[in-house]
C-alpha cells in the first residue's frame, strides 16, 4: 500500500525553530530568566560582594541571598529597589519582586 509522506514533510520544521519554541515557551522563559537573576548577583555587585554571599536562592518572584557582613548587608538594604531594577534587566524582564538579604 502507498504512502502519501508529502504532507508530513510540508509540516517539517527546523531544529532551530522547535528548540526556539520550547524556550519561549512561558513556564520555560519564566525559569531562564529567574535563574539569569540568580547568576547576575555576583554581575551586578561586583566580586567584592559575591566574595561574601554564602547562598543566593530564588523562590516565587523572591530572591533570597545570604552574606557573611552585616555591613555590607545594612548598606545594601539601603539600595534595594536599585539592585532589584538592575537584576530584572540583567534577567531580561521583571522576574525579582523583592530581595531578602539575611
Amino acid at each position: 500500500m502507498y504512502r502519501d509522506d508529502r504532507n508530513r514533510y510540508n509540516n517539517t520544521k527546523s531544529l532551530q525553530e522547535i528548540l526556539s519554541d520550547i524556550v519561549d515557551s512561558p513556564a520555560l522563559s519564566r525559569g531562564i530568566k529567574e535563574s539569569r537573576a540568580i547568576q547576575a548577583w555576583p554581575i551586578v555587585l561586583g566580586p567584592s560582594v559575591a566574595r561574601i554571599t554564602t547562598q543566593v536562592k530564588f523562590y516565587k518572584g523572591v530572591l533570597y541571598v545570604n552574606l557573611n557582613s552585616s555591613i555590607i548587608r545594612s548598606e545594601l538594604l539601603m539600595h534595594k529597589t536599585k539592585i532589584i531594577e538592575s537584576l530584572n534587566r540583567e534577567a531580561g524582564g521583571k522576574v525579582v519582586y523583592d530581595l531578602v538579604i539575611r
